[in-house]
């Protein structure tokens, strides 16, 4: 059995284990509601939600209408393909390529965008942006690498060219 101070120390103690449970509690929910308030804050518009996305959808070209069976099933995001020059340009480079970014797998026109950071390689060293360009020729094959969907595109930017 406690003794009387016994009792009033255990008294007090578990107002204090109650009373720091409380606290601890209601810093919880506020933490919680901060939270919330800030995911709500970041939350993005309609509108950049589709300025984000724009890069990352496929183009139109060569994918089947609505009451037409695609040639082959491709993935929705496709980043690289080849082809070869058709023609060489201060900041692009125009490609046929092998029609393995669309749908219908056609040989199509392809307008490589290069710019600063695009990577040229031909064959044994390795070229930043338009510099790059003077070191391939009509004819050649390549194969790229883009930072966005070039599912269904004609015209897009590159990452790296690598001459083949």
């Amino acid at each position: 059995m406690l003794n009387k101070n016994q009792k009033k120390v255990l008294i007090v103690i578990l107002i204090l284990v109650h009373i720091i449970a409380i606290i601890g509690f209601v810093n919880c929910y506020n933490n919680l509601k901060k939270l919330r308030l800030m995911l709500e804050e970041k939350k993005m518009t309609p509108t950049s939600l589709e300025e984000v996305a724009e890069p990352f959808k496929p183009g139109e070209i060569g994918e089947p209408k609505e009451d037409e069976e695609p040639v082959v099933n491709l993935p929705q995001n496709i980043s690289n393909t080849i082809g070869t020059i058709k023609e060489i340009k201060s900041d692009k480079l125009i490609i046929l390529g092998n029609g393995s970014n669309f749908s219908d797998q056609k040989p199509r026109e392809i307008t490589l965008i290069v710019i600063d950071i695009t990577s040229i390689y031909d064959g044994q060293k390795s070229y930043k942006g338009s510099e790059g360009l003077k070191y391939l020729k009509v004819g050649d094959s390549v194969s790229i690498q883009a930072p966005e969907n070039i599912r269904g595109k004609t015209q897009f930017i590159v990452d790296t060219i690598n001459k083949i």
